[in-house]
């Protein structure tokens, strides 16, 4: 099986030593993001959210996929406070509609920078036909 580690045009590379994605056959694993080195990176965590998700949306379509082949989600949160989990289910809701994919949300004690609130991974199943 071949596999390839890949970084998208278009996204910030954080200079950390690791791919934007990583793709085995029809399984393409997409490395935690957050909204560092984004406008959304003093915002709120819908705000941050926004932003991972489109990151995951541009990065699954170039890859001849949707947000529908999204199969599993891990959101890392510093926050498990109702409302901020309300705002991260709405801005879910915008993205993925219908097709949520499977979802584990964990507390952690800190991001990767002190205003960032959320870090999410996925995986997706893309096929390569």
């Amino acid at each position: 099986m071949d596999i390839e580690r890949k970084n998208y045009e278009g996204i910030p590379k954080t200079g950390s030593p690791h791919f934007h994605a990583v793709r085995a056959g029809d399984l393409l694993f997409l490395a935690g993001a957050t909204a560092k080195m984004t406008s959304a990176e003093n915002g709120s965590m819908g705000d941050q959210t926004r932003v991972i998700l489109d990151r995951m949306k541009k990065i699954v379509e170039s890859e001849g996929g949707s947000l529908s082949d999204i199969v599993k989600i891990t959101s890392y949160v510093t926050d498990l406070s109702q409302e901020a989990k309300a705002e991260t289910q709405r801005v879910r809701l915008e993205f993925f509609g219908d097709d949520l994919p499977a979802s584990t949300r964990v507390q952690v004690a800190g991001l990767d920078g002190p205003t960032l609130l959320i870090e999410i991974d996925a995986v997706a199943v893309i096929s390569r036909e």
